[in-house]
Formats: structure tokens, sequence, C-alpha cells
């Protein structure tokens, strides 16, 4: 019997893996690396926009109280009855409005003396009293010299109301207005003087918040007389303006 050879095939027939595969939809995309420095920029304009706002609102409700708080109805009453428009907004912004919103601590906006000064005593007068009623009829309580006193008893009796007026502040918490009308017939006024008398002093006091709650306010015609030392104190000293 004759065996015959049997071929199983070539060894070289090996399977490839095809060429052609696309393996695009595995890809892997490294994330940028982030810019720090613009990432704190940001932070920081965050922050700062915050804080501005902040700010506003704080203010907002710190400066809440309108104006109108120290207005009166009618325009026969207190300052709405004078002709100079400009000083009684004046009059209203530097000593009522601080007085009665209670930020008197504030020395750029709050006159703890007032001067008027012009050329002719009636309207002076006339408008301190207006602004003495005003303050009156907003709740302010207001004291006026008599005019039937001579120069010795009217110096006892501005010691007297500033005494009066102290006591009242320290009980209640409450302003006076000290009104002294016409100064001449209490202080003789100067530019420069060598010394000051002792209500000159009693009044600079006032002004160097020794004698807390108390605003005095006088007038004058001898506008070239009135002392220096005034610009350096929480005084207005003021010219009627329209």
């Amino acid at each position: 019997m004759k065996v015959q050879r049997i071929t199983f095939g070539s060894k070289s027939q090996i399977q490839q893996t095809p060429t052609n595969t696309s393996r695009s939809e595995f890809l892997y995309y490294p994330k940028p690396k982030e810019n720090h420095n613009t990432m704190n920029f940001l932070k920081v304009l965050g922050a700062l926009a915050a804080g501005a706002v902040g700010i506003t609102l704080f203010n907002l409700k710190r400066n809440k109280v309108p104006l109108s708080i120290v207005d009166i109805a009618g325009t026969e009453a207190g300052l709405n009855k004078i002709n100079f428009r400009r000083t009684a907004l004046e009059l209203k912004k530097k000593i009522l409005y601080p007085i009665k919103t209670g930020s008197t601590g504030d020395s750029k906006n709050f006159k703890s003396g007032l001067i008027l000064s012009d050329t002719k005593d009636k309207p002076l007068k006339d408008i301190l009293a207006a602004f003495c009623e005003h303050a009156d009829k907003i709740g302010i309580k207001t004291v006026t010299i008599p005019d039937n006193l001579n120069k010795a008893a009217r110096r006892r009796w501005v010691f007297n109301e500033i005494e009066t007026a102290q006591k009242e502040y320290k009980s209640s918490g409450k302003f006076t207005i000290i009104n002294i009308d016409n100064i001449d017939n209490l202080i003789d006024l100067k530019i420069v003087k060598a010394k000051n008398s002792a209500i000159e002093e009693k009044l600079i006091e006032i002004n160097k918040n020794v004698y807390s709650g108390i605003v005095w306010t006088g007038w004058t015609n001898n506008t070239k007389s009135i002392p220096m030392y005034y610009n350096n104190l929480p005084v207005l000293v003021t010219k009627l303006v329209d």
C-alpha cells in the first residue's frame, strides 16, 4: 500500500489586521492650561465690584433722610417767608438738618454758631427771627434774648441760658438754639483783639464742643469788624443772599 503525503496548508497564512480602521472616535483632546493671572484678575474685579455695591448701599442707607425733614408748610411761616432763598437753604443744610438727623459730628456740614451780616438792621433781625420760628416749628427749642435789657443784664441772660441748655441736652439729648440777636449789644466786635471778653470766651467754648447741644445765633451790620478767629471755628458767618 502506498502512503501519500497529506498537505495541511502553508504556515505563512496569518490573519492581518486591517490597515484602514478609523479610530477618530477615540481621540483625546487635552484640557488647555488655565491662565492663573487672568483668573486672579477677574476675581479681584469681582471683589471690587461687590465692594462698590456695598459702599453704595451703605451710603444710601446713611443718607436716606431727605432735606425735606426740615421743611414746613405755608409760605408765610419760618424761612419760607424770607426773600433770601439761598440764605434760607444754607441755614437749613448747615444747622437745622444736622440737628434733626443727629449728624452734628460732621463739622463740615454742622455749625454750632451763626452770624448773619449785612448793612441794614431790619432784614437781619427779621431773618434771624424767621430762622428761630422755623426751628421751633420742626421741634427744636429756641430762646431769644429780650430787647429791653442793658449790656450787663444781657450777659447774665446769655450765661443763664447756656447753663440751662446744657442741662437740657444732658437730660434729654435735645438741642437749644440761643438767639442773642444784635451781637453789637453784647460784644465789642473787632477783627483782631488782644483779649476776649468773658461772654466771647463762653461762645467760643460752645463752638469747641465744651457745651454740647447748643447753637448760638446773632446778627451784625459791622461786616468789617467780625473777629478773624471765627474762621477757625464751626461758626457760619454769612451774608444775605437771594
